[in-house]
């Protein structure tokens, strides 16, 4: 029996909510030749049931006996990946139905490229769009921009097999930002692209967000860019030579202090508020305000978010009043 072109890997802790509209997308794609793994990461909810119940034979359930994480996760299905090409998809995320087959028909066409992304949309938790996110495109358009952050999304992405075997997987140092890793390093040795076509929704989950899971993420992502750059100067970083990361060995990393934890609420809340979900914005804005009402800016966003909210139903009394009036 001949291997699938494509392995779609995802992995999913208690995730529950979301998963069937995930696995849908997958099993919905317009391309076929896939296998579909999924590793349940020791998940306590009922991920288990809602996999068991699809009766497709592509689906293939890997289940972790306890919580390892996502990255390690994503590396035991990767070793047990069969396709050529490796197609990442997130559980509470959801692909485009001709998302796949444009991918492969991309890294077909295009055989100097490893790792292609897409750009994509991003939604609330009820499915809503509230944003279009654009990626550059070309591979030295994308990599100008890498020290700013990463350029690919995760759940975007598509790459080659056999270049990942080549830089080593997911690094397991990296309990966050591993993606960011990942593509750095991609970077180092092959050219990546992103096709300008919204092929994929990634969702905004309020109940997955952490403040402080958010500033150990920039702390790590931090880590991943000083490591690229000692290997752009040196041809090797300090995790490749064996060395301690320090700043990993003495858990400084996850250390926050109380501004680092303000600064998190008013960046979520500044994303909500973006996105107008003014519920949670004012959720993270209020929690500054009660504790440092000072913080700069924050009176005004606390305000603005305020007014939002209030505005429909300041309108529905408008309206409410205009019908009364018209009655007299």
């Amino acid at each position: 029996m001949k291997n699938p072109k494509v392995t779609v890997l995802m992995s999913v802790y208690n995730g529950e909510k979301y998963l069937r509209e995930a696995v849908d997308s997958i099993l919905a794609q317009t391309f076929n030749d896939f296998e579909f793994l999924i590793v349940n990461d020791g998940s306590t909810d009922n991920i288990a049931e809602i996999i068991e119940s699809y009766n497709d034979p592509r689906i293939k359930i890997i289940n972790n006996e306890k919580n390892i994480g996502l990255t390690k996760s994503l590396n035991k299905g990767l070793k047990l990946a069969k396709g050529k090409y490796i197609a990442r998809q997130d559980a509470d995320d959801i692909s485009m139905p001709d998302r796949i087959i444009k991918q492969v028909d991309f890294l077909d066409r295009n055989l100097d490229i490893a790792i292609v992304g897409t750009n994509y949309f991003r939604i609330n938790e009820k499915g809503d769009i509230v944003q279009e996110i654009n990626r550059k495109r070309k591979d030295i358009d994308i990599k100008i921009n890498l020290s700013k952050g990463n350029q690919l999304g995760h759940g975007t992405l598509m790459f080659r097999k056999d270049c990942v075997e080549k830089i080593g997987f997911y690094r397991e140092t990296f309990k966050y930002a591993q993606d960011y890793d990942f593509v750095l390093r991609f970077s180092d040795k092959y050219k990546l692209a992103n096709i300008p076509e919204l092929l994929y929704k990634w969702r905004i989950n309020s109940h997955s967000i952490s403040v402080s899971k958010k500033i150990v993420q920039d702390r790590y992502a931090e880590l991943a860019l000083k490591l690229f750059n000692e290997r752009k100067k040196m041809g090797y970083d300090r995790l490749e030579k064996g060395e301690e990361i320090v700043e990993i060995f003495n858990n400084s990393i996850e250390v926050i202090n109380q501004k680092e934890l303000f600064d998190g609420y008013f960046f979520w809340g500044m994303n909500f508020f973006n996105n107008k979900d003014y519920v949670n914005a004012l959720k993270n804005f209020l929690y500054i305000f009660l504790r440092f009402p000072t913080y700069p800016k924050l009176f005004n966003m606390f305000m603005r978010t305020f007014i939002n909210l209030l505005l429909p139903v300041g309108i529905i009394e408008i309206i409410r009043d205009l019908k009364k009036f018209l009655k007299l």
